[in-house]
């Protein structure tokens, strides 16, 4: 594990790096182009996210389980208010988004959409990165390595061990040099890291300081230059938030073909639940995050996978479902859509957003009812990340381009950005997902 402020060492500047459009055009539940401005800025950046959830298991009343029921993710009202608030959003937000074939990560503001800081992911610049989770109160972000590690960075520069940080696609400073970057800890024995995810950890009702954060990470040994995993167990490990200590690791016997596991989200729990790609029974794990102990999800079928308010884990793979924990079971939404293994995430409408080829489809979280689809204009790749900010956009990364976008939820218009390299980002990028399960639960 390397403790620094280190940094980010620059290997490729950003291209098209200034490439903010606004389209202000939405579509309809048909597909349907909305009002069509057609209005152009210049600025660079883009985003993206998936889904996850949280919870506190501490006791503190802000996310513990109602009724005695470990899955439901209502948090129990201990009379001084409303707990599910987590004290009001972030006064700042950002999404967080892997440039996989140049080995860092790009920080954008949600708000403003112009990319605030790009950092190297690993200090050969061979990381490949994919999966960002960010944590519930959006000051930092945990990315991991497909090729082995985990790196955390600040996202503001109060947090920073200084001034000296990146502020932009074209300013990614040498590895073990940024400020912002507050710790990297290596898997030197990784074929294969793509889960990451925060736990929400304990929140302080005075202050609206949360503290004991941890990262779950999962990783697959063997095989060949991180595009495989040829042993027959995987390796589930729980970090601690502040240092990257490795606290604990679960050694499992699993089908550890291919990529092992790939995808992960932690639920109002902090149970991290973990997903293989395409290839049979057990499609999924849970892990207690109490006890260690871990349980099997026969029939779940993702790639994307989510968690919304109710506790239902989804996953995005042809034709997306949900598993409800309760009663084991899996449920597939009733229809077809033009996907191949996506995101997806959850809105603060109830909507659980899927990508497709050319843009996103939504569905009622509760009824799985076909909801809106939004086609961005002249997009034919596949959306890949889904994620919802904590203002309730929905940001769509189509995979391995340049570009991302972010769709107004009650007008359905959207806006994009480009300047990433090869984006590929498939995961909680914004932090919403953690934030509303923890923070939002139902009336």
């Amino acid at each position: 594990m390397l403790l620094l402020p280190m940094a980010i060492a620059c290997s490729v500047d950003a291209t098209d790096s200034d490439g903010l459009t606004f389209n202000g055009e939405g579509a309809s539940a048909a597909g349907t182009t909305g009002d069509g401005d057609g209005d152009t800025a210049d600025q660079g950046d883009g985003d993206a996210d998936q889904g996850d959830g949280d919870g506190d298991p501490a006791g503190d009343g802000d996310a513990d389980a109602d009724g005695g029921t470990i899955f439901d993710v209502i948090p129990e009202d201990t009379g001084d208010g409303d707990v599910g608030e987590c004290c009001g959003e972030a006064e700042f937000s950002y999404i967080w988004i892997a440039n996989s074939s140049q080995s860092t990560v790009s920080k954008v503001n949600t708000r403003t959409m112009m990319e605030e800081g790009r950092y190297l992911t690993k200090a050969d610049a061979n990381g490949n990165p994919s999966r960002t989770s960010v944590s519930v109160d959006g000051r930092a972000v945990a990315v991991a390595n497909r090729r082995g590690g985990i790196i955390k960075i600040w996202a503001r520069a109060d947090d920073c061990a200084g001034p000296n940080t990146s502020t932009g696609p074209n300013d990614v400073k040498p590895w073990g040099q940024d400020d912002c970057v507050a710790w990297y800890t290596d898997f030197p024995q990784a074929a294969s890291q793509r889960p990451v995810a925060w736990t929400t950890g304990v929140m302080d009702e005075v202050t609206c300081e949360w503290s004991d954060q941890k990262i779950w990470t999962a990783e697959g040994r063997g095989g060949n230059g991180g595009a495989f995993c040829s042993d027959d167990r995987i390796y589930v490990h729980r970090l601690d938030g502040d240092t990257g200590e490795i606290e604990d690791t679960i050694e499992l016997m699993y089908p550890c073909t291919t990529f092992g596991v790939y995808g992960g989200v932690v639920d109002a729990n902090n149970d991290f639940w973990i997903t293989r790609l395409f290839e049979g029974s057990p499609g999924g794990l849970r892990i207690d995050f109490d006890t260690l102990t871990h349980t099997e999800m026969g029939s779940f079928y993702g790639y994307g996978i989510a968690v919304d308010h109710q506790g239902k884990i989804w996953g995005g793979t042809g034709v997306p479902g949900k598993w409800d924990p309760n009663l084991n079971s899996w449920t597939s939404i009733n229809g077809s859509i033009m996907n191949s293994g996506v995101g997806l995430a959850e809105d603060k409408q109830g909507r659980m957003w899927v990508g497709i080829n050319g843009g996103i489809q939504a569905f009622d979280a509760e009824s799985m009812a076909f909801g809106p689809q939004v086609l961005f204009p002249n997009e034919t790749i596949q959306s890949k990340g889904i994620s919802v900010d904590v203002d309730g956009y929905i940001w769509a990364i189509p995979d391995n381009q340049s570009r991302a976008y972010r769709v107004d939820p009650d007008d359905l218009s959207f806006q994009s950005i480009s300047g990433f390299v090869g984006a590929y980002t498939y995961s909680d990028m914004t932090g919403g997902s953690l934030y509303n399960v923890a923070c939002n639960p139902p009336a």
